[in-house]
Parts: C-alpha cells; sequence; structure tokens
C-alpha cells in the first residue's frame, strides 16, 4: 500500500497535466483567435483575455481532454470549437454595447462566459519567467502573421488553424485544392522568412 497515491496527489497531477496541455497550446490559439476576431472585436478586446477566456472554457468542461496525439490534432479541434463560441459571445456583447450608446473597450467580465479567473485554475498558471518566454514568442508570431500579405492570412488560418482541407480551402477562397496547395506553401515559407 506504500505506493498508493492520496486521492487528492492524483487529481493535482491530471490538473497539472490538463494545464501543461493547454498552455502548450496558448501560442496556436492567439493567433487562431486573431484569424476568427474580426477587427471590431479586436479593437475592443485584449487577444489575451480571448485566449484566456477560451483555456478556461475547456478547463470548465465536465468532459476530459481528449486523448493525446501527435500534433494535438483533437485538442486543438476542440479548442477551435470553443475559441469560435468565445468570439461569437464577445461580438453579441460588441452588438449590445453599440446599441445602448457604449463605444468602450470591453473588459473580460462583461462577456466571459466562466465567471472563473486563472488564480482558480493552478494547472493554467505557469511561472513568471514561462509567461514571460510565452508572450514574446506569442507577439512575435503574431506580428510576423501581420506582416503577411491578406490571402496569406486567410489561407493559413483556414489551413492550419481551423485545420481545413484544401478542398475545402479552395471552396471558401475560391481556388482549386492544387491552388491551395501551392499558396500555402508559398504563405508558410512568407510566414518563417518574417520570423526571421
Amino acid at each position: 500500500m506504500s505506493g498508493a497515491r492520496p486521492p487528492d496527489e492524483g487529481r493535482a497531477d491530471a490538473s497539472d497535466e490538463h494545464g501543461e496541455r493547454l498552455m502548450a497550446q496558448a501560442g496556436w490559439l492567439a493567433l487562431l483567435l486573431r484569424h476568427l476576431a474580426g477587427r471590431a472585436v479586436r479593437a475592443r478586446v485584449e487577444l489575451d483575455d480571448l485566449v484566456q477566456e477560451t483555456l478556461l472554457r475547456v478547463c470548465a468542461m465536465s468532459s476530459p481532454l481528449p486523448e493525446r496525439e501527435p500534433g494535438e490534432l483533437a485538442l486543438r479541434r476542440l479548442l477551435a470549437t470553443v475559441a469560435r463560441h468565445a468570439v461569437t459571445d464577445v461580438a453579441r456583447r460588441l452588438r449590445s454595447a453599440r446599441r445602448s450608446g457604449q463605444e468602450t473597450r470591453l473588459l473580460r467580465a462583461d462577456w466571459s462566459g466562466t465567471g472563473l479567473s486563472q488564480s482558480r485554475l493552478p494547472g493554467l498558471a505557469p511561472g513568471p519567467a514561462t509567461l514571460v518566454g510565452m508572450a514574446e514568442d506569442q507577439r512575435a508570431l503574431i506580428a510576423a502573421f501581420e506582416r503577411l500579405a491578406p490571402e496569406h492570412r486567410r489561407v493559413i488560418g483556414l489551413r492550419q488553424f481551423e485545420g481545413l482541407d484544401a478542398a475545402e480551402t479552395g471552396r471558401r477562397m475560391g481556388r482549386s485544392a492544387t491552388a491551395v496547395h501551392s499558396l500555402y506553401r508559398r504563405a508558410l515559407a512568407a510566414w518563417h522568412e518574417a520570423l526571421a
């Protein structure tokens, strides 16, 4: 019996693992949300708040995270769905604020669907050095993404962030799947160059 863990310790380990898995997706999630949120949303809501809200909503779900897999595609699909809902909630709140004559920035408390704070989820609380490094990486990725041509941002958003195949991306962009493959390769190369 000496090798048995106390019940709370097992839950803490699972929470830490989930937190680490989610935080590992924070940079990708910021880019996805940059892609999903329109100018009106980005002008009035901090991107970091949208990232945090998405992560907190996933943590608040009663179902467990998808099984760990190479590339975390199932987890990214879940995050993308939750992110779309978060952006939709913000857009609704902005429309409501506009109708009542409030044209100010929105605080997370104005539109949050969780009512949770990051401090209540210890598995999502990385240390200060990790936060600084993640913020710098995220800013560099987003700044490089912003410098891309609009069609490059769109094809990367559809292929990489939303996980669409070339045929569906082509349908949305009015191009053939072959043209999408070529455009996507050029877009990734341009993004890599912008990062360098």
